[in-house]
């Protein structure tokens, strides 16, 4: 299967979960459920003085995840588009 000229996985619902799960465990080892995802989201900061919205260096899925330390649950945006 295709995407984009990419190859993508043929993966289900619960494999892709454990292969985030995986990844969500090699940035963060405290992770130990993710309990919401989004597939895409990006960031805007709102200006205030100016009455106005501009886009930031963030992009990528979301992902609530339980943690076994505090904070016990946090947010997670694995960012496509600034990886430094």
């Amino acid at each position: 299967m295709s995407q984009n000229g990419k190859l993508m996985p043929n993966l289900d619902q619960q494999s892709t979960k454990v292969l985030n799960l995986t990844v969500l465990q090699r940035i963060d080892p405290f992770v130990e459920e993710i309990l919401i995802t989004a597939a895409h989201v990006t960031f805007y900061e709102f200006n205030i003085d100016l009455s106005q919205w501009s886009r930031k260096d963030v992009e990528g899925s979301l992902f609530v995840v339980k943690r076994n330390a505090q904070p016990r649950f946090q947010f997670i945006v694995m960012n496509r588009r600034n990886t430094g």
